[in-house]
């Protein structure tokens, strides 16, 4: 049900894109820092990772474009655990760390609605596409430590989703401009095809905020 959603959803915003005459193009690059976890786990994640790509749209009007991006994302989780004991209390001074990396090639597709005419104020909505290129997990799976551990062949390789955010966008000569961006990913599959390659038999899903600063130039 949710991946029927997020593709007609794509699917709209294509249609959508392709029946009206597009004014501007654009194209550009940006950088940042995520923040990623997955959804419902039992200990908040606390990493920071590398967010970068490029980005290109078709402008509308000036208060609607279309979005796409294409770029590499680390998703996945880090924190630190501790042993129990046979009472299932914590063993002091036991704590090991817990991580996951999950190495994406990501294209969100969304539109983003502007507010403002210089130093423009937007929101974006839309869904993504991940692709799986490389994962590894270290910590304690099927009661043993174990460290940087391929776990790709027990994941699905596709991931998708929705993604909310916004920004500004800020001219700084005609065609050229910079944007400061935060986006918000909410991960509609499970991604275990093994659901104990992490040890974990629960549902494993993606999230993450991303802040990026990034760059575009129209193209007349």
């Amino acid at each position: 049900m949710r991946k029927r959603f997020v593709f007609t959803a794509m699917a709209i915003l294509l249609v959508a894109g392709s029946a009206v005459q597009a004014q501007v193009l654009s194209y550009g690059a940006k950088l940042g820092m995520g923040f990623p976890g997955f959804i419902d786990e039992r200990i908040a994640s606390q990493r920071i990772t590398l967010d970068l790509g490029l980005t290109g749209s078709v402008k509308f009007t000036d208060g609607i474009q279309l979005m796409m991006d294409l770029g590499y994302q680390r998703k996945g989780s880090s924190f630190r655990n501790k042993y129990l004991d046979a009472n299932k209390k914590e063993v002091p001074d036991s704590s090991y760390r817990v991580k996951t990396n999950l190495d994406y090639v990501d294209i969100p597709l969304y539109l983003r609605f502007s507010l403002g005419h210089s130093s423009k104020f937007y929101l974006q909505l839309g869904g993504y596409y991940g692709y799986l290129v490389h994962a590894n997990f270290t910590g304690k799976r099927l009661g043993e430590m174990v460290k940087r551990v391929p776990i790709k062949d027990g994941l699905q390789l596709h991931d998708y989703g929705v993604i909310a955010g916004g920004g500004i966008e800020t001219p700084i000569r005609q065609g050229l401009g910079v944007i400061l961006d935060i986006k918000y990913q909410y991960g509609l599959r499970d991604l275990n095809k093994n659901n104990l390659i992490i040890g974990n038999s629960n549902p494993i899903k993606n999230k993450g905020l991303a802040l990026t600063m990034g760059f575009y130039v129209d193209v007349d």
